[in-house]
Order: structure tokens, then sequence, then C-alpha cells
């Protein structure tokens, strides 16, 4: 499992609640947003939970940044949980 924390970068044309809800909607696989947040009209944070690292590389690079009003995806940090 790895945490990986997004910042998401949208249009200034794009509605950010509707981008929003567009991402939390994403089939992945192997992968799930735990949590999605809008910290203004342009700007997301997200926490994206993968299998694994290439998961991710796949989910951000083949569906996260195809959604309409994303600009840029940007990989603030990625985490192994350890357990114990």
């Amino acid at each position: 499992m790895v945490n990986i924390y997004l910042f998401i970068e949208l249009l200034g044309s794009a509605n950010a609640m509707a981008t929003l809800d567009t991402l939390k909607a994403l089939e992945m696989d192997n992968c799930h947003f735990a949590n999605v947040v809008r910290l203004s009209d342009e700007k997301l944070v997200a926490q994206l939970d993968c299998q694994d690292s290439p998961d991710g590389d796949k989910a951000i690079l083949n569906q996260i940044a195809k959604v309409d009003g994303v600009v840029q995806t940007n990989i603030v940090a990625a985490v192994r949980p350890r357990h114990g």
C-alpha cells in the first residue's frame, strides 16, 4: 500500500466542485481516493491510496491528468504506511 498526496491545479474557468466530484467518481485499478478537498476555485488536494507505486503512476497519468479542468497534478509525497 502507498498513500500518494496530490496538489491538483485547475483551469480558472473550471468548476472546482464539479471537478472534485468527477475525480471522486473515477474508477481506477488498485487505487481509490481516500479524500479530495477544495482549497480554492483553482486548487484541490487529495490523498490517493494505491496498492503499489506503479498503480499510482498509471492512475495519475492515464486518468487524473485527463479530467476536464485539471491543468497540473503534483505529487507532494508518497508514503508507505508502517504497521506495528
